[in-house]
């Protein structure tokens, strides 16, 4: 065998073991994540509904204090926090259906610098559309039924990751059949008290603290930005469908915010600037309105369940309030 058929065997056996590795996951280990959404959104949901989406920025806010508020208002709603951690806009967008066939009057997205960041991302900028361009092959794999693991079909890597890692969580000592929720009406976060009842140490939230570094994830300006697009895409979507939705920034430590290079604000100022011209509505911005104040688990994650930051769930119910009280 010459050293051409050696490379074109190895190249084959490589391929023959992913292409294996990716069926066995695929039609063997369940994407549990994917399911556990798809079982949520098969509920019969009475009544009027409002969804909170986002990532990890929006676990501490309460869906009841929202509620409470806008019924005292006159406005008899419930809402689901339908957050979670690590989620941006392509997420969303992927699993937009499941969100769309609950019919919710209201969709409130948690728009965070994390959206739009570029890690894992082409940065190549999207090209002109062409009436000869082939059909995408995921949109060639949606029409494929597949009963055992249909999420990985809409973004095989993280599906992977996740199936794998749920794979192992469920056969750690610490795992439970029915894991705590932190809300009533929040069906996806975990309620972990260790992680997001206790405030930071002041010294790591200085400007030079561990918490405050800003981390070097880069946000692509908007003509190259897969984030900034998915979220339009996604808020056309739910507009096709009468969903009214609403758009506000997550909070940030101030530190944190000073850390950012002028030029990434401008980006993200740009896109909410953006947003709100297209879309004819306010973008709501909280990033900067509780900066100062003592209430940081880190750099963008607030203290949950302490009477001291009620009032970012309050303040989502006064933005909901001037939105729908017509």
């Amino acid at each position: 065998m010459n050293a051409t058929q050696k490379t074109t065997f190895f190249i084959f056996f490589a391929f023959v073991c992913s292409v294996s590795i990716f069926l066995f996951i695929m039609f063997i280990l369940p994407d549990t994540e994917y399911r556990q959404h798809e079982e949520f959104h098969s509920q019969n949901l009475p009544g009027k509904t409002i969804f909170l989406i986002g990532g990890s920025n929006i676990y501490a806010l309460n869906p009841t204090i929202i509620s409470n508020y806008l019924e005292e208002k006159g406005h008899n709603y419930t809402v689901y926090n339908l957050g979670r951690g690590s989620s941006d806009a392509e997420d969303w967008l992927r699993e937009s259906d499941l969100v769309i066939s609950q019919n919710p009057d209201v969709v409130v997205f948690g728009l965070s610098f994390h959206t739009f960041y570029s890690y894992g991302r082409n940065i190549v900028e999207k090209p002109p559309q062409s009436l000869l361009a082939p059909q995408k092959i995921s949109d060639l794999l949606s029409t494929i039924d597949i009963p055992f693991n249909n999420g990985l079909i809409d973004n095989p890597k993280l599906a992977i990751i996740k199936t794998i890692n749920d794979f192992f969580i469920k056969r750690s000592e610490a795992y439970t059949e029915e894991p705590k929720r932190p809300w009533p009406n929040t069906p996806f976060f975990i309620y972990t008290p260790e992680y997001t009842e206790i405030f930071a140490d002041p010294n790591d939230l200085k400007k030079d603290g561990k918490l405050a570094n800003y981390k070097g994830n880069e946000i692509y300006p908007i003509n190259t930005n897969r984030g900034y697009a998915a979220l339009k895409e996604l808020v056309h979507k739910f507009n096709e469908h009468d969903i009214e939705v609403i758009i506000y920034t997550t909070p940030h430590l101030k530190t944190w915010l000073e850390k950012l290079p002028i030029q990434q604000k401008e980006i993200f100022n740009s896109m909410v600037e953006n947003l709100s011209n297209e879309f004819s509505f306010e973008v709501f911005t909280l990033h900067d309105k509780y900066d100062a104040l003592d209430i940081w688990v880190d750099h963008d994650h607030i203290v949950s369940h302490n009477n001291k930051t009620n009032f970012y769930s309050e303040d989502v119910a006064k933005i909901i309030f001037t939105r729908i009280k017509g």
